[in-house]
């Protein structure tokens, strides 16, 4: 019982933060990626081929080129993602990227053993405010709204390029299937940074950070089981929204930003101003009141990622690649009760958890039956004594139905 509550506060804190790309303002600390430690090994990197992946939908050469007017946008993502820790950040132009004030560095903050947990995080956002005061004492031609903090995101790409390895080459291959260019699998990185287990509070979810509305027509929400959190499932859902997605928008870069602004959004953006331009709209001042910060760096991010993520080597010291998640699909035919599944898992929860995300907190936290009908990926070394198991429960059901 001790092991399920601290799991609970483990999974509440994943929980409580929502993902870079929600917000307009990164916080001061980066929801925590859980499961990044090694339990399956690690394997050599393998550099993407974009090149010979044959024919896309909306294919040409210069697809995912950054767009004319939108280079430093580009160029400040790159910096976030491989020159500033999650123990530094930068105070910026909100505007002018380009633009940065003060370096940000909260390393004698984190390493204080004398604070809590929420002590260092009252004293991180009371350095960058009061380094928001000197930036505009130095500027006084500058208004607190034109100052931003961004967190910086370097060992956390590294983490998630590590992680990347277990669900990379299944995502490309679904992209395939579906005549999608496999870059797209790279918004993953921007989306949860390959948490598995990353949560919104505004209702995002998983890997791909699937919202509620785009899930409910493809009835992948339940009480216990969400498959939004199923990497495999919400892959193939994110490969749907993102071909509808460039139906509707002809055009990738528009495409890709409808995917955090909504496609009917962007449609009636590039109609009211009269461009499908996405660097046009996005400089565009009236344009910024219905287009937030992360919408207009949306594109932006996702280019720079690609172009970290197939270089990695280039940023990155001795780059590798988690192995794959050791395990077997097993259906389960009848209820399957929590003690017995947690069994498989040597009673890890978090291990139950990375290998099966789309479990939901309610069934983990109330320790429900696994509903039947549920696909569950099973340890390798616990695969017999699963089907072991599952023959057990198929007796006794039958056994009840007899009497």
């Amino acid at each position: 019982m001790k092991h399920l509550f601290l799991f609970i506060c483990m999974l509440s804190a994943s929980f409580a933060q929502s993902t870079p790309s929600t917000l307009d303002e990164t916080p001061v600390t980066h929801d925590e990626i859980l499961g990044a430690a090694n339990p399956f090994g690690a394997r050599e990197w393998r550099s993407p081929d974009f090149d010979s992946q044959g024919a896309f939908i909306g294919a040409n050469k210069d697809a995912f080129k950054v767009p004319k007017g939108m280079e430093a946008r580009v160029e400040f993502w790159k910096k976030v993602y491989t020159e500033y820790t999650t123990e530094q950040g930068i105070i910026h132009n909100t505007e002018n990227l380009g633009e940065v004030y003060k370096k940000v560095d909260f390393g004698d903050i984190i390493s204080n053993k004398e604070l809590t947990r929420y002590q260092i995080e009252k004293e991180k956002q009371k350095r960058v405010d009061s380094l928001k005061k000197i930036v505009l004492l130095e500027k006084p031609n500058l208004k607190m709204d034109d100052l931003r903090f961004q967190l910086g995101q370097k060992d956390r790409v590294e983490t998630a390029i590590f992680l990347s390895g277990r669900y990379l080459e299944d995502f490309e291959d679904i992209f395939r299937q579906n005549q999608l260019p496999i870059q797209l699998t790279r918004l993953v990185f921007v989306e949860s940074s390959f948490n598995v287990l990353a949560r919104s509070k505004v209702g995002a979810s998983g890997l791909w950070q699937i919202m509620p509305s785009n899930a409910r027509p493809y009835k992948m929400m339940g009480p216990l089981v969400d498959k939004r959190n199923h990497p495999i499932e919400a892959t193939k859902l994110a490969a749907k929204i993102l071909r509808s997605n460039f139906a509707m928008l002809e055009d990738w870069p528009l495409a890709v930003t409808g995917y955090n602004h909504g496609p009917t959004g962007v449609m009636k953006m590039t109609k009211k101003y009269k461009t499908r331009d996405l660097a046009e709209l996005i400089e565009n001042v009236n344009s910024r009141k219905s287009f937030g910060f992360a919408s207009r760096n949306f594109y932006a991010s996702f280019l720079a990622i690609l172009e970290v993520e197939s270089n990695a080597p280039k940023y990155f010291k001795n780059i590798k690649w988690s192995k794959r998640i050791p395990g077997e699909p097993l259906k389960m035919k009848h209820a399957l009760p929590f003690e017995m599944l947690t069994r498989w898992f040597d009673n890890d929860l978090l291990k139950l958890q990375i290998y099966n995300p789309h479990l939901s907190r309610k069934l983990i936290s109330k320790s429900n039956a696994v509903p039947h009908g549920t696909w569950l990926l099973i340890p390798e070394k616990s695969y017999l004594t699963a089907l072991s198991d599952m023959a057990r429960i198929k007796r006794r059901v039958a056994s009840l139905d007899r009497n």
